[in-house]
């Protein structure tokens, strides 16, 4: 007998509040039963983490490869996560900036030289093996583009002012032809595929070409008319080649200029969609073609199918905007600088096919140049085994050593920091708390293309960020052992979600720590369902008949109202506080089901009604 009397249960139905005697079966035990539903969940919970080459963008762990973002790192070799390449900044030669920010590069074979230039010079590297640039004896200003024809240099300088012409990169000469205006320039086959010829264009749409564009005197000769690409309402920003044909990219279209001098239109889309961005950085890898497009870029193949890619292109939401500021290529990797708004990163890109089976573009966060401003990235071999990719750095220039597997090469050189930031992980349900204790990292230290012993230099260490936190705060404390280790947080991590960074650091540009395994251990807390499973006496009172209490219950069960069930036995009561003297339930399907108790004990049997409660949650 409850404490209430003969009553166990009080249950408000709607308006209608009703007490009910449990059922007792054989030995007196009441026919009452709590059962708890546990979901399923991650037991034990584990983030983990073995290979990184899946790229940047990932928002919410979905792939085993994948992460959020990262900063001076590399993770283009499968189960390695290490330093990014050391950036060497390079001055003039009194070891001050340029005049101006650098606006790009180029090789000039007949000298085996590398040049540069900004708005106000034209700049010589390593004279007299200084590894420093020279400015040219000439003053040549207002260069907008550099190409070699011929064993000339060409430096155009838009459409107001003459180009000029070098044999040596250091003295030049401003052509006296009759069409000496440039915007850029192009080598490419004459229409018969008979000879090299020199295309030009200037603003705004005039394209021509020549076989010699030096002066007269020196064996000019003069351009031809030129063909007419588009109107004059948007500019012509670029030419190139494409399959071996030539591309003229304006402003708000792409056309071919086939070998007859037709003009073909190819993306009628870009009339609503114009940008000076358009065409602007152009670089050729691997057979195809990679261009700017507005804010972001797009590749053009072999076989003229086209698509929109780049490092900020299908990610998720990570809080990345950006605009491409350089393009550039190798023979196995290709290069995109993108200035971020506050700082420019220069992303390590590659193309796969996937456990999938399907293409999929890779992108690593491998360059980070901060807030210098970077107007023009290029790649340059400067011997058999010096390869670079060089990129304005404000008003200097810079570059990183580009090697094919830099943890195997004593020459490749490492940045002292940079960290990559992991993907949100949400356990099973984003609503169930979590708590993280410990991480197991796997690491060792490389050292001039070699793995050495342990050294303070090279140090691991382990952050996070959870719920809404902006910022990282440290869950393992800087430390270098090599090989396998678990490491217990310094308190215990309590969220709905979270992410782990990995901060890599070292005081050696020729060695880097390189962490191939994290995994990091807690617990979930799923919530439960908690369902009341009770059997209902039926007495011969009229307040408690049959009718009465089916009729009750199954006004329950078709209620869109809640349920209010109190446990008289533990002084529980309907007209009390949600959460403290009652629950809300609801009636599971099937029920109230009318029962025949039949006892064993000798009592006769009776007639009763089962009831299945399920606890919800409500206010």
């Amino acid at each position: 007998m409850g404490i209430h009397g003969d009553f166990d249960h009080e249950l408000k139905i709607d308006s209608d509040t009703q007490q009910f005697r449990l059922v007792k079966g054989e030995g007196g035990a009441v026919m009452y039963n709590i059962r708890n539903i546990i979901p399923n969940y991650r037991d034990p919970l584990l983030f983990t983490q073995s290979d990184w080459t899946g790229g940047h963008g990932s928002f919410e762990r979905k792939a085993p490869d994948v992460y959020f973002e990262g900063q001076s790192i590399d993770t283009t070799q499968k189960g390695r996560v290490f330093l990014g390449p050391l950036i060497t900044t390079v001055q003039e030669d009194d070891d001050t900036d340029l005049d101006a920010a650098p606006q790009g590069f180029v090789w000039f074979t007949a000298t085996s030289e590398w040049l540069c230039w900004t708005t106000g010079n034209i700049y010589r590297y390593d004279v007299g093996s200084s590894g420093k640039w020279t400015v040219a004896s000439t003053t040549v200003s207002g260069v907008t583009h550099m190409a070699e024809f011929k064993g000339i240099m060409y430096a155009a300088r838009g459409s107001s002012t003459t180009y000029s012409y070098s044999a040596d990169g250091d003295t030049w000469t401003a052509t006296d032809l009759t069409d000496d205006k440039a915007e850029r320039f192009l080598v490419t086959p004459n229409p018969a595929g008979t000879a090299d010829n020199l295309w030009k264009f200037k603003k705004t749409n005039e394209l021509s070409r020549t076989t010699d564009g030096r002066t007269a005197a020196a064996g000019g000769v003069a351009w031809e008319s030129p063909t007419f690409v588009g109107d004059t309402s948007h500019n012509i920003t670029n030419i190139f080649l494409q399959n071996n044909k030539l591309m003229v990219g304006r402003e708000d279209n792409l056309f071919h200029v086939d070998s007859n001098g037709g003009v073909h239109p190819f993306r009628d889309d870009l009339k609503i969609n114009q940008s000076t961005n358009n065409y602007k950085y152009v670089t050729e890898w691997q057979t195809s073609v990679y261009h700017s497009e507005a804010r972001g870029m797009a590749e053009i193949t072999a076989y003229n199918s086209y698509d929109v890619m780049g490092p900020l292109f299908g990610i998720d939401d990570i809080g990345k905007v950006g605009d491409v500021v350089g393009l550039a290529g190798d023979k196995d990797w290709l290069y995109v600088a993108i200035d971020e708004g506050t700082n420019t990163i220069i992303y390590k890109c590659l193309e796969i096919l996937n456990a999938q089976g399907k293409l999929q573009w890779q992108y690593c966060p491998w360059v980070f140049a901060g807030t210098n401003a970077v107007a023009t990235i290029a790649v340059a071999q400067h011997s058999t085994t010096d390869f670079r990719l060089w990129f304005g750095y404000g008003n200097a220039t810079a570059y990183v050593i580009l090697s094919e597997n830099p943890l195997g090469d004593s020459l490749a050189r490492y940045a002292a920091s940079g960290f990559l930031r992991g993907s949100y992980d949400y356990g099973t349900d984003p609503n169930w708390d979590k708590m993280w204790q410990s991480a197991v990292i796997e690491q060792h230290r490389v050292n001039s293309g070699a793995i050495t012993a342990a050294s303070a230099g090279e140090t691991v260490q382990i952050k996070y960020r959870d719920d809404t936190d902006t910022s990282a705060t440290e869950s393992i404390a800087v430390y270098n052992t090599s090989g396998v280790v678990e490491t217990n947080f310094t308190s215990a991590l309590n969220n709905k979600r979270i992410q782990f960074e990995i901060h890599l650091a070292s005081n050696t540009n020729t060695a880097t720590p390189v962490v191939t395994f994290f995994q990091a251990k807690g617990v979930e807390k799923p919530t439960t369902i908690r369902i009341h499973d009770a059997t209902y006496a039926i007495d011969d009172s009229p307040s408690e008949s049959a009718e009465t209490l089916r009729d009750l219950l199954r006004t329950g069960r078709t209620s869109t109202s809640l349920i209010r069930f109190a446990n008289l036995n533990f002084e529980e009561t309907t007209s009390g506080t949600a959460g403290t003297d009652y629950v809300n339930c609801v009636m599971e399907p099937g029920f109230p089901m009318e029962v025949e108790i039949v006892h064993l004990d000798g009592r006769g049997a009776e007639q009763a009604i089962q009831v299945s409660l399920r606890e919800v949650s409500f206010s």
